[in-house]
C-alpha cells in the first residue's frame, strides 16, 4: 500500500518525516505514552504488511487481538469521509487512544481524506483547551457529557460521532439543546469500526440505525444481528438483539449475553436503563445476579455515594411507576466510582464482582 503524507496540527509531514519522527518518539522514554501509541500505529501502517493486529476493548468479553486488513480500513475510512462530506483540509480532532480501532480509524481517515489531524492527549474532557474549529470528531459518551456542560466550546464543533457505548436517555435529552450534530455509531473492532449510524439530534433524529453504503444486515433465529459488507471477508455474527426493519435499518434492543432471565421472563438491561434514564441523574446500570427463587434477580447499581433513605424511597416509587413489574430492580446498590476500559466503557463485570462477591 502506498504511503501518503499526513497533516498534523497544520503541519504536513511526508512519509519519510513520519517514519523518522515515529522512530525517534517511540524509543524516547520522556515522550508521553499516548504520543508513542500514535506513532506506533503510524509505523505499523507504513510497514509493508497488508495486515494489522488490533486489540479489542474487552468490554463484553476478554480483550483479544484480531487481524484486520489495511485495505478494509481504507474502504471503511472512505465510507465515513463520503457520508459526512469531509474534504481535504477539514479539521478533525483525535482525542481517543490510538491503541483501539476508533482512534486508529480516525488516523486512517485523516491520511486518506487529507484532513488536518489535530492531536490531543486522550482524556475525559478534550474540550477544555480547544480553541480551533473542528469539522468532525469521534468521542465516547463521557467526553460528550463534558461538552454538554461547555456551551462556549460547542460553537467550535460541527459534527460529532459517538461510539464505544450507547448514549443513555439522560444524555440524549441534553443533546437536543446543543448545536453540533451528533451521530451514534454501531460497530466493533471486527467490522473495522462503525457500519451503521443513528442521528441523535438536529432536524431529523432517529431511533434506528442505518447502514453505510455497501453494508447489509440480517438476523439469525434468535434475532441477533448479522453483518455483511463489501470490505468484510465474511459475515460478522454479533450478540446484539435487534428489530430488523429491512436489510439497511435496525432498532437495537441489547446484547444477548446481557439478557437477564428472571422468573422465566427475559429482560434486556439496556431497555430498562433507557426507561430509568429519565429518573436517575448519575451514571448507573442494570444487571442480574443469581437468585434461588427467580434464577436471576434484577439489580440496579448507581455510581456515587448512597442516597439518604427518604430520597432512596422516593426513587424506588418512581422506578415502580416507570417500568413493568418484572423489570423493577429487587436491590439497589451504590458504587463510589465506576472503573472504565481504555475506551471509556464501564467495567460492569468488575463492579458486580466487587459488590456481590
Amino acid at each position: 500500500m502506498e504511503n501518503k503524507p499526513l497533516t498534523i496540527n497544520g503541519k504536513r509531514l511526508s512519509p519519510k518525516e513520519l517514519l523518522e519522527t515515529g522512530r525517534r518518539i517511540i524509543i524516547d522514554p520522556s515522550q508521553p505514552e499516548w504520543l508513542q501509541d500514535f506513532y506506533e500505529f503510524i509505523l505499523d501502517w507504513m510497514h509493508d504488511s497488508d495486515i494489522m493486529e488490533v486489540k479489542t476493548s474487552g468490554t463484553t468479553s476478554n480483550p483479544k487481538t484480531i487481524s484486520v486488513s489495511k485495505e478494509a480500513m481504507v474502504q471503511s475510512a472512505r465510507k465515513t469521509l463520503d457520508y459526512f462530506g469531509l474534504e481535504p483540509g477539514d479539521n478533525t480532532l483525535l482525542c481517543l487512544s490510538s491503541r483501539y480501532i476508533a482512534g486508529k480509524m480516525m488516523i486512517v481517515r485523516a491520511i486518506i481524506g487529507e484532513l488536518n489531524l489535530i492531536m490531543q492527549e486522550p482524556s475525559s474532557d478534550p474540550w477544555q483547551d480547544l480553541d480551533t474549529e473542528i469539522d468532525f470528531v469521534p468521542v465516547v459518551p463521557l467526553q460528550l457529557q463534558k461538552l454538554v456542560k461547555q456551551p462556549e466550546k460547542q460553537k467550535l464543533v460541527k459534527t460529532i460521532l459517538v461510539g464505544g457505548a450507547p448514549i443513555d436517555h439522560q444524555l440524549e435529552r441534553k443533546l437536543q439543546r446543543i448545536s453540533p450534530v451528533v451521530f451514534q455509531s454501531y460497530g466493533m473492532t471486527e467490522t473495522v469500526t462503525h457500519v451503521a449510524l443513528r442521528r441523535v439530534n438536529g432536524e431529523e433524529p432517529s431511533e434506528f440505525y442505518r447502514a453505510l453504503d455497501g453494508i447489509s444486515f440480517s438476523v439469525d433465529e434468535q434475532k441477533r444481528l448479522m453483518i455483511d459488507g463489501d470490505f468484510l471477508r465474511e459475515t460478522v455474527r454479533t450478540n446484539d438483539v435487534v428489530h430488523l426493519l429491512d436489510e439497511k435499518r435496525f432498532i437495537w434492543h441489547g446484547r444477548m449475553d446481557s439478557v437477564i432471565n428472571s422468573g422465566g421472563i427475559k429482560v434486556f438491561p439496556e431497555e430498562v436503563e433507557k426507561k430509568l434514564g429519565k429518573l436517575i441523574y448519575r451514571r448507573f446500570f442494570i444487571t442480574g445476579i443469581s437468585d434461588e427463587a427467580l434464577g436471576e434477580k434484577i439489580i440496579l447499581i448507581i455510581e456515587g455515594e448512597p442516597m439518604e433513605e427518604s430520597c432512596l424511597d422516593a426513587l424506588k416509587n418512581r422506578i415502580d411507576r416507570a417500568v413493568e413489574k418484572y423489570e423493577a430492580p429487587k436491590e439497589i446498590y451504590f458504587y463510589k466510582t465506576f472503573p472504565e476500559t481504555g475506551t471509556g466503557k464501564i467495567k460492569r463485570k468488575e463492579v458486580v464482582e466487587n459488590l456481590i462477591h
